[in-house]
């Protein structure tokens, strides 16, 4: 027991006289480890949490400490959206008022061959009526016709008038024949159907063939009127091909219906013409 108190004892001796003395002691060696946990000192720290950083107390020191504020979510992006392909074609802006598009435009027919029942001002029908209106015809058809007349009787309608005996200049050619009437309008009729009205447009002084366009031996090559046709239209020449003989004048017999004509060709046969189909039927039994 004794030897327990008096190291304290001595220690506390110790104590006091340096506590005495005026002059502090110099410590020597280490200083005293605290070896318990209780034996640290304590300081009180208060943090406070706001929406902006603020100054925190810690160990007797005001640091600044960010506090992160929560922002908004962003919301999803939506997609864009997609348009609906139009497939047609495109005629143009409109030019036409709101409320007052106007009539729209009509497109006037176009005849290759305008010829007897078609108006030269609109290109419009203005064909006559021959018929009684109860399917019968007011004017007979010509004799020389009479028998050929029933196999195109559907296409030419009634006759319009009585024949005519008229001198037309004809000439053949390998496939068909060329006819030029008192009318100054030039008849291509073709054996394979296919016929042209055209306006004789030659005159006096102009040439009357052309030497580029070499005949070969047995034909010959059209001249005047006929030949200026002949070489300016390469369907007709296409066609046609090469005369077979040069033109003659000659007696024929015409008569006008109401989609066309009959009459009778350089070689003495009836044909009929359609000149708003372009088209020549025959030669005719």
């Amino acid at each position: 027991m004794i030897r327990r108190v008096l190291p304290g004892l001595l220690v506390g001796l110790v104590m006091l006289l340096a506590a005495c003395s005026g002059d502090d002691p110099t410590p020597e060696g280490d200083a005293p480890l605290l070896v318990r946990i209780d034996s640290m000192p304590k300081v009180l720290a208060t943090i406070v949490l706001s929406e902006t950083p603020t100054a925190v107390a810690s160990g007797g020191e005001e640091q600044a400490v960010a506090v992160a504020i929560p922002t908004d979510t962003p919301a999803p992006l939506l997609p864009t959206p997609t348009l609906t392909p139009y497939v047609g074609i495109f005629l143009g802006e409109s030019t036409a008022e709101s409320g007052d598009a106007g009539p729209a435009p009509t497109i006037a027919p176009y005849n290759l061959n305008p010829g007897f029942g078609v108006s030269s001002g609109d290109n419009s029908p203005a064909i006559p009526s021959g018929s009684t209106g109860s399917g019968g015809c007011i004017t007979p058809v010509a004799s020389a016709f009479t028998s050929a007349y029933s196999q195109v009787q559907d296409r030419l309608g009634c006759a319009l008038s009585g024949a005519l005996s008229l001198q037309l200049a004809g000439q053949s050619f390998e496939r068909g024949q060329m006819l030029w009437r008192d009318t100054h309008q030039i008849y291509a009729l073709a054996s394979s159907g296919q016929f042209w009205q055209v306006g004789d447009s030659w005159t006096e002084g102009m040439p009357a063939d052309d030497p580029a366009f070499a005949a070969p031996e047995g034909r010959v090559q059209p001249v005047r009127g006929f030949g200026l046709v002949w070489r300016s239209n390469q369907a007709i020449r296409d066609a046609l091909g090469w005369g077979t003989g040069g033109e003659t004048p000659y007696s024929a017999t015409w008569q006008d219906f109401e989609r066309g004509s009959m009459l009778t060709g350089v070689d003495g046969r009836v044909y009929a013409i359609l000149p708003a189909e372009g088209q020549t039927i025959g030669p005719l039994g």
